[in-house]
Formats: structure tokens, C-alpha cells, sequence
């Protein structure tokens, strides 16, 4: 059964005519490993949009490869906010209309502002949430930074060796 989130995403996809469509995933794709895998793709290419919010209730939103962890120091630095905090699942709810873990990397609120990582912006084609666990959807890395009016940076914790 098709969710209203999931019909949203599709209704955007047409509204914006772009390159993407939604994915069925029967089984789920609650991690980045079983996304992959169900959609025969690497894991770099699986990503994820993250809800923050700084002090006074400030949304920021992070699109990044879902097999990195997003650095909340750079990210809060690139936003010119002293610190922000993961958002709760039902902020998430209330400013995206999308669950957390299922949030869409596009039709995000026009009060966000937008940051996606640096090596999002590198891979053409990416997969990302769709609404719920059963879906995803596959979408050009370049409409999620023009739709977003997003900034470009890297927003990944460092990895030592």
C-alpha cells in the first residue's frame, strides 16, 4: 500500500519533472547495508537526511552518505549557530511531514537551511528515503542541491587511521 509521504515524494518528482522515481521495497531497508543490497547498489550511493535544530529552534537539515556520521561541530560552524542538536522523531514529523529515518532528500521546508556533504554532491545518482522503511527513492545528486538551495561542504566526522 502506497503511504501519503510516498505519494507526496512522487507528486513532487512530477511536479519538478525530474530524473528519480520512488522505489517499492517489500522488506524493508532499515539500514544502509540492507538498502544497498535491495537495491543492487554500493553503499556509498544509499543516503541520508538528517533534522537538527539549533538554540531558538533553528532547522537544519544534513544530506549526507548514509555510511558516514555527520560531524554536529562543522555542521553547526557552516550554520553559524553555537550548537545544534539531533532532532526528536516528532520535531522531525512536525517540520518535514516525514517520519525520522524516512525523511526525504527533497520538498524539505523552505525555513531550513540545507548542507550537503561534499561527496553527495560527487555521485550523480543516489538513493535516499521516501517517506517510510518501504521505500526509497532514487534521485540526481544535482536536483537535491538545486531544489534545496543547498551549500556544498563536508559535513563527515574525520577517520583517523
Amino acid at each position: 500500500m502506497t503511504q501519503p509521504s510516498t505519494v507526496r515524494v512522487e507528486r513532487f518528482i512530477a511536479q519538478h519533472q525530474l530524473d528519480a522515481e520512488v522505489i517499492s521495497t517489500p522488506d524493508g531497508v532499515p539500514t544502509v547495508e540492507l538498502a544497498a543490497t535491495a537495491l543492487g547498489v554500493e553503499p556509498d550511493q544509499i543516503i541520508k537526511t538528517l533534522v537538527f535544530v539549533g538554540p531558538a529552534d533553528e532547522l537544519v537539515i544534513a544530506i549526507a552518505c548514509g555510511t558516514g556520521r555527520v560531524d554536529r561541530k562543522k555542521l553547526a560552524a557552516l550554520a553559524a549557530l553555537p550548537k545544534l542538536s539531533l532532532a526528536s522523531a516528532d520535531r522531525v514529523l512536525s517540520a518535514t511531514g516525514y517520519p525520522a529515518g524516512g525523511v526525504a532528500p527533497i520538498d524539505l521546508p523552505a525555513s531550513a537551511r540545507v548542507f550537503v556533504d561534499e561527496q553527495v554532491a560527487q555521485r550523480p545518482e543516489l538513493y535516499g528515503g521516501a517517506g517510510t522503511d518501504l521505500h526509497m527513492v532514487r534521485l540526481q545528486s544535482a536536483d537535491i542541491i538545486r531544489l534545496n538551495h543547498a551549500t556544498i561542504a563536508p559535513l563527515l566526522q574525520s577517520v583517523d587511521p
